[in-house]
């Protein structure tokens, strides 16, 4: 008795290993859709690059197109690891010759809060 109970815990072990394996092989069969060059540079960026990287898209669509596709490039060699900064990518698309506008605002802590500068400018001069 004891006997067919550890047979079957070993049948079961090894037919769970089986279809382990069997998942391994059909998941590396299946094709995965490669990543866009755009996607794989937003992997990259950190703070506020994806705001930077739309503002880009948005003034400048073909330029900022030519210059993700060299970014993820070397994203995809190995030779970009680190994380890309809004300030960093910014400063690459002005050398480069795109100008453009981002919406900036100034948040200042009061009791606890984050508020927008300009409205605590407000609120002081309508209190004076």
């Amino acid at each position: 008795m004891e006997d067919d109970l550890e047979l079957k815990l070993i049948t079961a072990r090894k037919l769970a290993e089986m279809k382990k394996r069997i998942g391994k092989v059909a998941a590396d069969s299946v094709p995965k859709a490669e990543k866009s060059n755009r996607e794989v540079v937003l992997g990259k960026l950190a703070d506020r690059g994806d705001e930077v990287l739309e503002a880009a898209y948005q003034s400048y669509p073909k330029e900022t197109e030519a210059i993700v596709g060299q970014l993820a490039k070397l994203i995809r060699d190995g030779r970009l690891e680190n994380k890309i900064s809004g300030g960093e990518l910014y400063s690459v698309l002005r050398q480069v010759g795109l100008r453009f506008r981002l919406n900036t605002t100034i948040k200042v802590q009061e009791k606890g809060k984050l508020v927008d500068l300009a409205d605590k400018l407000r609120s002081k001069d309508g209190s004076s």
